[in-house]
Formats: C-alpha cells, structure tokens, sequence
C-alpha cells in the first residue's frame, strides 16, 4: 500500500516504520514534560495557597508567571502526548475526537507557553532595569487578557472552518494546510515574535546587570551575588526556549512555503518542542530553587533578581543575631534579631545594646575593671513572615540582604 504524501489531510494507517520509530519518541518527551509540568505546578500551586492561608499576602508577580507558563507547557506537552493513541492504533485517524484534541491542544498550548515565554521576559526587564512592576489588579487583568487573547484565536479557526480544521497535519493532527493564512497569523506569527523577542529583552538584560556588577551599582554584596548569578543565568532561559520551538516553526513554515519536509524531521522538531516543559522544570528547579524546594515564598514585592539565591541552603529574608558578653562578673549576655545598615553596624542602639550600658550611660562592668566585648553574629536563616525589601537600587541601607560573618568588638578597660 502507497504511502499518503505528507501534505495529505487524510487518514494515515498503518503508520510507516519512520514515523511509527519517530512518534515513539516524540510520546515520550511529552509524558516526561507531562509528568515534570503537572508535578511543579501542582506544587507551585500548594504553595501559593499555603502562603495566602498563612499570611493572608498576595502572590509574588514573577512566581505568578512561572506558573501559568508551567500551566502552558503542561497542555503543549498533552497535545504531543496523546501520539501515543496512533501508535497504539497504528494509524492516524482523522475526524476522531483525540485528532481534534491534537490539534486544539497544539495551538493553545504552543502559543499559551510563548506568550507566558515573552511575559516573563518583559516583567524581569521592567523590574531588573526600571524597577517598575504593575498594580496587583493589572497584573491579574493582564494574566486574564493573555489566556483569553490565547483561547480566541485557537477558537477562530474551527469557528471558519468546523469541517475540516484540524487534520492530519503530517505526523500528527493540526490545522489543515489549506489555512495557511490561518497558521501564519492565528500562531506563528505570534510564536515568532516571542522567540525573538526574548531574545533581545534577556540580551538587554545580560548587558545591563553585566555593567551594574561591574560598576558596583549595588550597594550590598549579597545583591551584588545575586546579580552576578542573574547574568551567568539568566541567557539560558531565551536559548532554551528558541532551541525547542524553532526547529518545529521553520519546518512548518517550509511546508507552507510549498517545501518538503520528512517524517524523521517533523518527530525530531515535535520531540524538541514538547520537550520545552521538563526542560523549563529543569531551568527554573536548577537557577530558582527558593522557589520550588525553600519553605517560603518570596513576598509580593521582591523584585526578580532576588529569586535568585546565591547558594543551594540560602533562605529568603535575613536574621542577625546579636551576642553581647564579658567576663563571668559581669554576666552580660543577650541575643536579638534585627539588621545591619550598609556600614555593617546596628542602626538603632536597642536591645541587648542597652545591657551593655547601665542607666548612665556608662559601660557595665567598668567599675570592676573587666574586659567587655561585643560579638556579632550574621548569619542566614529561615525568616518566616518578613516582607523582602528591593534590593535594585544605590544607597538605600534598610535594603540588606543575606550575609555570613563574625564581627567582634572588644575594649580593654
């Protein structure tokens, strides 16, 4: 029996060896991205409602974005996923409710992961340059307006075309390639603008903080870290998702073009892009592992370079603790909480400060002859329920990061 040419909208039974080899491996990546995706958004998910149960705070803008874009990949990854029910028929079969599915699942789920891509990109260049974030309300009304822009234009086309929209698009069901007007503009189009720019948003960004670090434009080291970590990694994230969506786009493009392309090409590009949602899990696990193993969740107004963490144990939110002692006479010893200002120094002269002092002013233990010291202790642990201070900026002391260290300061008497 001759085999269908690509370009048929037809049926195909029973699959040809290549793409019977090829569809193997594209169903693979997509139950792995499947798998990947639902277990970090579900846990994504739990912890945003956690937050808000706990600390009655709104969600953190960037964290919000991570998860509809891992809500994306998880239905791109479900749309090359269900080739598993034409290996197991051993044939695409056309007008079938799962080839319908294919092909919605596909077009909301290619596009929904670009639009969050690009989203993402436009937030960290807004927060990192400008240090500007929209008011909660607008940020929830444009979260709204990209799923709803998503859904109308994958809704345009089986409302022109209810017959004969999604069909057998080569290796799988998609739009019928008689629409080409309908792939370029209701899909790649949009695609193509948000591979390219990412790329040019996160170039900018690269540049940016490379020059920030490199002029000290922040004022605290751990900022500092952080935006030297943010411009080793932050060019990963535009190359990741250009290297899975593009293969797949230029194939396409070329058939609409009127070029050929093979069974073996289409599977190698479909394995690429629906392997965009374990490789997303991978990035954000590997470069934000506050957000997705840490117990808290940075507030709603951390910026972007502070999702960042400068070692795997870093925690969000700082704890200085204080130890002031003498000799065994004077028995002075008290431990606080609290900040350093930019000098390293307490900003106010509280707490076991005072226990230092009696009720003139003059240092305890003074009249004995002893030796007193102070000893302060920084170090970065768990601080639940402190809001994050903007890290972004020059000459604001009450913005201290984490830091480690061990100061003393004695006086002999």
């Amino acid at each position: 029996m001759a085999v269908p040419p690509i370009g048929d909208p037809g049926s195909l039974s029973p699959l040809p060896l290549a793409l019977h080899r090829g569809l193997t491996a594209v169903a693979f990546f997509g139950f792995l991205s499947f798998l990947a995706s639902t277990a970090l958004f579900l846990r994504l998910t739990y912890k945003l409602v956690l937050q808000h149960h706990k600390t009655h705070t709104r969600a953190n803008q960037f964290l919000l974005l991570i998860t509809n874009l891992i809500f994306a990949d998880i239905q791109q990854s479900i749309a090359f996923l269900l080739n598993a029910q034409w290996l197991r028929s051993n044939a695409i079969d056309v007008g079938t409710p799962t080839c319908w599915a294919q092909g919605w699942f596909v077009s909301t789920g290619d596009l929904a992961s670009g639009l969050f891509t690009f989203a993402i990109a436009v937030h960290s260049y807004a927060d990192i340059v400008h240090d500007f974030r929209l008011g909660y309300k607008t940020f929830l009304a444009t979260i709204a307006g990209l799923w709803t822009f998503n859904y109308v234009l994958a809704l345009v086309g089986p409302v022109m075309h209810p017959k004969d929209y999604y069909v057998r698009a080569g290796a799988w069901c998609w739009i019928n390639l008689k629409y080409k007007d309908e792939r370029l503009w209701l899909h790649y189009f949009w695609i193509l603008i948000a591979e390219f720019g990412s790329v040019i948003i996160y170039a900018l960004i690269w540049l940016i903080l490379r020059r920030r670090v490199k002029e000290a434009f922040y004022t605290t080291s751990s900022t500092a870290l952080r935006a030297k970590s943010a411009a080793k990694l932050i060019i990963a994230y535009p190359v990741v998702y250009v290297v899975c969506t593009l293969p797949l786009v230029t194939a396409r493009l070329t058939t609409m073009a009127g070029g050929t392309v093979t069974y073996t090409t289409l599977c190698v590009a479909a394995a690429m892009i629906t392997s965009n949602g374990w490789l997303d899990v991978l990035l954000y696990t590997l470069t934000r592992q506050g957000l997705i193993f840490g117990d808290d969740l940075p507030s709603e107004n951390a910026g972007v370079i502070e999702t960042f963490r400068i070692r795997p144990d870093d925690a969000f939110g700082t704890v200085t603790t204080i130890e002031a002692g003498g000799s065994a006479t004077s028995g002075v010893r008290a431990r606080r909480h609290g900040r350093l200002n930019s000098k390293g120094m307490l900003g106010s002269r509280s707490g076991s400060q005072e226990n230092l002092f009696d009720a003139k002013g003059g240092l305890v233990g003074l009249q004995h002859g002893v030796k007193a010291e102070t000893v302060v202790n920084v170090r970065s642990e768990r601080a639940v329920g402190i809001p994050m201070g903007r890290l972004s900026g020059r000459g604001s002391d009450s913005e201290i990061g984490k830091e480690e260290g061990r100061r003393k300061v004695s006086e002999e008497i």
